[in-house]
């Protein structure tokens, strides 16, 4: 159960998509219409016995690496260790942290079974193009109830909404990782480059166990 809600939670990170115009009211359609897509697309997959997890994770990729703002994820989540980082250290941690969302999420999304997503009404208040949020709930099959916040910022230069970030049961994704990064890099006293290598060996897994210990404990 522990490692669905942790799938779970990525899902909420990962399923958004572009629209042309910078418009709240369209951030919110394009939200619930993203959802759905996925999901249809994950079940007629399952249909497919034969379905390895590299085409999941290219599925995956194909409907959101160009959707999701990984390099401006990355750069919050090693956060003032960014500024102190080689530009090759950057890149790498960006690789790393990309891969290991992407393939951790590829391979969790597909044990999800009978969970719906039902969007709530758009909160007009201090919704602006740098920080949207489109609130959802997904009801597990168990009828657990899990509120989400996804925050959404409109990339001008990509001239298409992104996403940042986002909130389930309270608990701050970006930030979570960002203190994850942040103890890898103290525990590798100071050592960039090792706590990079250690991240794409386990960093990201270890943040996801911490996220679901999060999640039981807000319950």
């Amino acid at each position: 159960m522990m490692f669905n809600r942790v799938y779970f939670a990525l899902f909420c990170i990962l399923t958004v998509n572009a629209w042309a115009e910078p418009s709240v009211q369209q951030a919110f359609e394009l939200v619930d219409k993203k959802i759905h897509s996925l999901m249809a697309k994950i079940e007629q997959s399952k249909a497919n016995t034969i379905f390895t997890d590299k085409q999941k994770i290219q599925l995956v990729d194909a409907e959101l690496g160009e959707v999701v703002d990984f390099k401006r994820i990355a750069r919050r989540v090693m956060a003032k260790h960014f500024r102190s980082a080689t530009k090759e250290q950057k890149y790498a941690f960006l690789a790393v942290f990309k891969s290991s969302l992407l393939n951790t999420y590829a391979k969790g999304l597909w044990e999800f079974n009978n969970y719906k997503v039902n969007l709530l009404p758009l909160n007009p208040t201090n919704q602006t193009e740098r920080n949207t949020q489109v609130s959802f709930e997904v009801v597990t099959s168990s009828g657990q109830i899990f509120p989400v916040a996804q925050s959404l910022f409109y990339n001008k230069k990509e001239n298409k909404w992104m996403v940042q970030n986002v909130i389930i049961n309270g608990i701050n994704m970006g930030l979570l990782f960002r203190e994850r990064f942040s103890r890898l890099v103290s525990q590798n006293n100071g050592n960039i480059g090792l706590a990079i290598e250690e991240w794409g060996a386990s960093g990201l897994a270890q943040a996801q166990n911490a996220t679901a210990e999060r999640i039981e404990e807000s319950e």
